[in-house]
């Protein structure tokens, strides 16, 4: 292909030196950084570099994503105060080439309840379980509320929520399931509550029924995942001790 200057004069070679010019420019053109705000809820907090803060979110429009919190732990910072576990933050987020950066946060005013220890295990428990469970960026709307109603509960048992998050991501098998028979009609009904979100009181469940419905989760988690939570260890441990 030949070129053609302004003046009507035929310029020879051109194409090469187009071409690397225009790929050079491209290549100098620095992407411009996806803004987001986000309802979340922080699953876990690690400390990083001497005063950064990197968070394991589970937001409501995007799922779980990772996201760094620049100075997040020096004295005075407003993000430090909000980007703690079981806090339900709303976040601004810059999303770059490598990775997202919190920008803002926010705390909700109606977060987890876990002024007891029993409330604080339950919650723990729950984080555990979604930290195993969740791929990154699904959004799964439903599970956030699920989860948010259950972090701000007072009832002391994991056991409903536990139910209802294994059925949203697929892994809870029917009451009339083999997997049910060793428990009667009532109890069966109740689980089922349960795992439509209709949390009835855990104390209807005896608490030989409600070891072995924990044995089940368990089981099923293990079968899903090859991995076992670390709190319910834990917290049978402490009953023992007490």
């Amino acid at each position: 292909m030949d070129w053609y200057s302004p003046t009507g004069e035929e310029s020879e070679d051109c194409d090469g030196d187009f071409v690397e010019t225009c790929e050079s420019h491209v290549s100098t053109i620095e992407p411009v950084p996806r803004s987001l705000s986000c309802d979340a809820i922080v699953l876990a907090t690690y400390n990083v570099g001497e005063a950064d803060r990197f968070c394991i979110l589970f937001t409501k429009e995007h799922g779980r994503l990772a996201a760094r919190a620049s100075a997040a732990r020096r004295p005075g910072s407003q993000l430090g105060s909000s980007l703690l576990p079981f806090h339900r933050v709303q976040v601004e987020l810059r999303e770059w080439n490598n990775g997202y950066v919190i920008t803002g946060a926010r705390r909700h005013a109606t977060c987890a309840g876990t002024e007891t220890l029993p409330q604080f295990l339950a919650a723990s428990e729950l984080i555990e379980l979604l930290l195993i469970l969740l791929e990154e960026g699904e959004a799964l709307p439903e599970l956030f509320e699920s989860v948010a109603e259950a972090l701000r509960s007072t009832e002391p048992s994991s056991l409903p929520p536990t139910i209802r998050i294994l059925h949203l991501l697929g892994h809870m098998p029917s009451t009339d399931m083999p997997h049910f028979s060793m428990f009667n009609t009532e109890e069966k009904h109740c689980i089922g509550k349960w795992i439509l979100g209709e949390c009835e009181n855990s104390s209807v469940l005896s608490a030989g029924a409600q070891k072995t419905l924990s044995s089940l989760c368990e089981s099923i988690l293990s079968d899903h995942t090859g991995k076992k939570q670390r709190v319910p260890t834990i917290k049978r441990a402490m009953a023992l001790v007490i």
